[in-house]
């Protein structure tokens, strides 16, 4: 937060049509700053649609949201039937379209501009208020988490949880402690090996290793 009696900003991926749970927890820590603030935006990322998680997040916020966007960003979800992550065509084209839109998303926030500039999606009240309930009991674990054969204990996984949620016993072996998982797959799409799973939901799934060098072009 910058100047925190002025603006206070956030950018963040949506999860399951609605906020992260470190990121409640985060607005739940500064909810005092934030009401401080004159002037409130976040930019949501998301694969395809948002649902209604801006309104999830502007209630999070004691109504202060003054401004509100999203832009896609390569699917990276893989923990449920259907769900993988996309082509390399369609990744980045996804993020081409994202630079190609910061420019105006960051000169409505320099004019302090109050708008909602978000893509909702097919039965968005349905994915965030009856979905987004269930996937959150239910699926925001780490408790199907597990490596394969092909693990090399190289402790990437470790290392790389942003929440400190993973380490290795003394047989090396990698272990989730079922304390903070946020959910990010992190672990999952960073493991060189491919060797992490999610239960039986990530077999033959991809992984979300991209460049996307050439979107300037």
């Amino acid at each position: 937060m910058e100047e925190a009696e002025d603006t206070f900003g956030m950018v963040f991926p949506v999860y399951g049509w609605g906020i992260p749970k470190v990121v409640k927890e985060y607005i739940e820590e500064h909810i005092e700053d934030i009401k401080a603030a004159n002037y409130v935006w976040a930019v949501l990322t998301c694969g395809d649609d948002i649902g209604y998680a801006d309104e999830v997040l502007n209630k999070a916020l004691g109504g202060k949201l003054d401004a509100v966007f999203s832009v896609h960003m390569p699917n990276t979800y893989v923990c449920l039937p259907g769900f993988n992550i996309d082509k390399e065509e369609v990744a980045a084209a996804k993020v081409k379209e994202t630079f190609k839109k910061l420019p105006s998303i960051a000169e409505a926030i320099k004019g302090r501009e109050k708008k909602t500039d978000v893509v909702r999606g097919k039965m968005a009240w349905v994915k965030t208020y009856v979905l987004r309930p269930l996937f959150n009991r239910y699926l925001v674990t780490d408790k199907y988490f597990h490596t394969n054969k092909y693990c090399s204990q190289c402790k990437r996984c470790v290392r790389g949880c942003p929440l400190g949620n993973i380490t290795m016993d003394q047989k090396r072996n990698v272990i989730w402690k079922h304390e903070n998982c946020t959910g990010c797959l992190r672990c999952y799409h960073r493991c060189p090996n491919h060797a992490i799973e999610f239960g039986r939901f990530t077999k033959n799934k991809g992984q979300k290793i991209h460049d996307f060098d050439g979107w300037q072009e």
